[in-house]
């Protein structure tokens, strides 16, 4: 009876790995290229992103009077300001449909142009993790993927697990035995130690494109503090300046630091401040919004950790999780080393699988032989 479990896992693992297997190393590589993504586009487009010196001469007001004149006719739906986790002022303007990006140096107010992040490296990177360059088809392939890796790992540490007192002596790289010997110990090696990572990262990944799809299915509700119904109201009136959200934002929070402003282009839509408020932000994008009417900059609102419920930090830390933006730069080149190891794993094992059959065959031949 244990045989045949161990059969059909061991079928059902290879089943896996043989059809998703492809699929897993492509999206697991690009991970790791986009945990680095933000490092590696400034490393390509230093035009874009270097500041002549780290002098912060121009403040929001002027930088957002550079960019209307600079492009006249055009509306400013987002501005990211000079921060810890940015060097310049980023803005993106809209005009009807058409939409830029542009540049702002803050040390001296010069523009540094229009950056396309669609056509970037970085972006093809990201559609190809995320969406497999085929769109909303795509991401639901990619759950599908996350879940045969969930398979893999789940079978494969079964196969493995020896028993807790020759646990540590299986996880010896035989080097000097024989080729099957010497993949079977590196299989193992870099299954069983990168194990918790690519389980966390393939049941987070699973979550982004199926979550809403298994809470309705299930018809499970979770409580969520993010304030989804505030409007403005139409005075009448023009809207305010940033310059005014910048002042408000530094009263209510004076040992925070701002990091990007979202504008409205709707007449009901309200203005979004993004910062951090000197407190841990494992997103490493911001742990607090801020909400004010676009006509009279009343505050309407904050989602913050202290307003968060436990779903809203379970939606926090799945994208901290699969992201690993939790822990600092350390944390985020372990990340980049996991992200590799499926191809590490599906080398080992297709060369297993290869040599068993080689020899399989090999066997058969000597049996026709004998016969």
């Amino acid at each position: 009876m244990k045989s045949s479990i161990r059969r059909f896992i061991l079928m059902l693992h290879l089943v896996c790995s043989l059809i998703f297997g492809l699929f897993i190393m492509t999206v697991c590589a690009t991970g790791s290229v986009l945990v680095f993504g933000d490092e590696i586009e400034h490393g390509l487009n230093p035009q874009y992103f270097k500041p002549a010196s780290t002098d912060r001469n121009v403040g929001i007001k002027e930088a957002e009077k550079i960019f209307l004149e600079q492009y006249k006719g055009y509306q400013i739906s987002r501005i990211d300001v000079p921060s810890k986790i940015s060097t310049i002022y980023h803005a993106n303007l809209l005009k009807g449909h058409k939409e830029i990006e542009a540049y702002l140096d803050p040390s001296n107010g010069k523009l540094l142009g229009n950056f396309d992040r669609d056509a970037s490296f970085v972006s093809f990177f990201k559609e190809l993790h995320t969406h497999l360059l085929l769109d909303e088809i795509g991401e639901t392939i990619i759950g599908f993927v996350a879940i045969a890796l969930i398979i893999i790992l789940i079978t494969g540490i079964y196969l493995w697990y020896p028993g807790i007192k020759r646990m540590f002596k299986s996880l010896k790289i035989k080097w000097n035995k024989s080729q099957m010997a010497r993949n079977y110990s590196l299989h193992n090696f870099i299954g069983v130690i990168t194990l918790p990572f690519l389980l966390v990262v393939a049941v987070t990944g699973m979550l982004f494109p199926f979550q809403e799809k298994i809470e309705e299915s299930l018809k499970l509700e979770f409580a969520s503090n993010y304030p989804e119904n505030l409007k403005s109201i139409d005075n009448g009136k023009k809207q305010i300046g940033i310059e005014q959200i910048d002042a408000e934002i530094k009263r209510l929070h004076p040992d925070g630091e701002l990091y990007k402003i979202r504008i409205p282009s709707e007449k009901e839509g309200v203005i979004e401040a993004q910062l951090n408020d000197g407190t841990y932000d494992p997103k490493g994008k911001g742990n607090t919004i801020e909400f004010f009417d676009q006509f009279t900059g009343k505050h309407l609102g904050t989602f913050s950790k202290s307003t968060e419920t436990v779903y809203d930090k379970f939606l926090v830390w799945r994208h901290s999780l699969h992201r690993g933006t939790f822990g600092g730069v350390f944390i985020k080149i372990v990340y980049a080393l996991v992200g590799i190891a499926p191809l590490g794993l599906g080398i080992t094992g297709i060369t297993m699988w290869t040599l068993k059959r080689r020899n399989k065959t090999k066997k058969q031949k000597q049996l026709q032989q004998i016969a």
